[in-house]
């Protein structure tokens, strides 16, 4: 969970037309939750009570050495910010909120992660 809220942006995994679609987003993890801002946005609607997954990661180019965080869980539409941990105290909350702000949370039931590093194939010079 610390990686995750090391980083802002991660990319949310679902199926679209049965076909994985991979979708990159804002979110935070105060809790043991992923919340993602959805504005007014309707292309959200489809996600509530669905499981979905989120990627999260970092890879330093010069080195090709990071990490991966996977997390799986159920999601849900929100409408405001009660009960969502972390965004009740303004000096912890990861971003400002009014009371109609909408959100996409997954409650995380599963969460995997690795460091990595990846292949130089040789003669790489980038």
């Amino acid at each position: 969970m610390d990686l995750l809220r090391s980083v802002p942006t991660g990319r949310l995994v679902y199926t679209k037309d049965a076909l994985p679609a991979v979708r990159p987003v804002t979110f935070a993890a105060p809790g043991g939750e992923i919340v993602i801002p959805t504005g007014d946005n309707p292309r959200f609607d489809r996600f509530d009570g669905t499981v979905l997954a989120f990627e999260a990661g970092a890879i330093e180019s010069s080195t090709r050495t990071g990490w991966t965080v996977l997390a799986l869980g159920r999601s849900r539409l929100l409408s405001g910010t009660d009960g969502l941990d972390g965004f009740n105290d303004p000096a912890r909350a990861p971003w400002d909120g009014a009371p109609g702000d909408c959100y996409l949370v997954i409650d995380i039931e599963s969460l995997t992660g690795h460091r990595i590093t990846l292949l130089r194939p040789a003669g790489d010079r980038r």
